[in-house]
């Protein structure tokens, strides 16, 4: 089964911190074992941790100001049912005729705009929209909303999209986020990404799976899955460029009617040995055919070999399979831009 764009448009992505820590953007805090070398009962084992340095995080009362964009820290809480996430509450503010760059966020966002007229443009994902008067509704990417005062959104996380206001009075959002320790509030993509970019379309077999059904009807599924293949490096310029490479994921899901959420860990290994290694949070949404389209954010930890000078950077893990969960192959794409290289 093939990527098309209108698959793509349709990725919902809902994710929260499980199974990994710091699945966040460059500079998230995070020390984990790096998983490579000889296949162990899980096809991962451990060598030396690799360490990415923190990031400072936002205080309250903290002010930020670029390009026409006022961000005011109003509350930060670490909540006890959510370890490793940060609750943060702000408020933004858009100047007149100011466009906000592409981005995502590395958690659920909830937003309100106090006031004027916000023009939403979703690149892809779908986001809930809730108008003042009550009314819901959904919008999935490629697609533009207008967003005036009283209308909330929810940003499911890897929701990329971009704000504007292109009216002549400014714009003022309040939004809560819920992202994992040392995240950045948001996270740049397309040309705004710094870093090397690497591209690996691969089609993936599930190699193990641990798996148990519970629930009404046994609609609710969880348990572990590690999925490997290879492709062969594209578009990336240099010395990468035609290379092939193996990505080894492993992923913890929980679904409900196919539909859910999940947290990985990756390793892209190369010929030579060398390997880069992130986390992935994301969702899949089942789909009408009986498989399932998913896709999730990336946040890169480090390097061996060659790439032991990674030093942090970002990504997106998209994808489909055209039947059940180990039924059938999946049709894969992981985009990184990579810092260190």
């Amino acid at each position: 089964m093939k990527l098309g764009p209108r698959s793509l448009s349709t990725l919902a992505f809902v994710c929260t911190s499980a199974f990994v820590i710091a699945s966040g953007p460059v500079g998230a805090s995070t020390t984990r074992a790096h998983e490579t070398g000889a296949t162990g009962a899980s096809g991962v084992t451990a060598t030396a941790p690799l360490t990415v340095t923190p990031a400072p995080l936002p205080k309250a009362g903290s002010v930020v100001k670029a390009k026409g964009v006022t961000r005011t820290v109003l509350a930060v809480a670490e909540p006890d049912n959510s370890p490793g996430q940060v609750l943060y509450m702000t408020r933004v503010k858009i100047a007149p005729k100011t466009k906000l760059s592409e981005h995502f966020h590395s958690g659920v966002q909830v937003a309100r705009v106090e006031s004027g007229v916000l023009t939403y443009k979703i690149l892809s994902g779908t986001a809930t929209v809730t108008r003042s008067n009550g009314a819901v509704k959904k919008f999935t990417g490629p697609t533009t909303a207008s967003l005036r005062k009283g209308d909330s959104i929810i940003e499911t996380s890897s929701l990329v999209h971009f704000g504007s206001n292109k009216t002549n009075k400014p714009v003022v959002i309040l939004t809560a986020l819920l992202i994992n320790q040392g995240a950045g509030l948001s996270t740049p993509v397309g040309s705004a990404v710094a870093g090397t970019r690497v591209v690996l379309p691969a089609e993936l077999v599930i190699t193990s799976k641990d798996i148990v059904t519970f629930g009404v009807n046994d609609l609710n599924t969880m348990g572990t899955v590690v999925e490997v293949g290879s492709g062969i490096l594209e578009g990336v310029g240099g010395s990468l460029t035609g290379v092939r490479a193996t990505l080894n994921a492993t992923f913890l899901v929980n679904y409900l009617s196919g539909n859910g959420t999940w947290n990985a860990t990756m390793t892209m290994s190369f010929t030579d040995g060398s390997t880069i290694s992130g986390t992935i949070s994301g969702a899949t949404i089942a789909t009408k055919d009986g498989g399932a389209v998913f896709g999730g954010t990336i946040g890169v930890l480090g390097g061996t070999g060659i790439y032991k000078g990674v030093t942090g950077g970002t990504g997106i893990y998209t994808g489909s399979r055209s039947g059940a969960l180990g039924a059938t192959s999946l049709q894969t794409r992981t985009e990184l831009h990579v810092l260190g290289l």
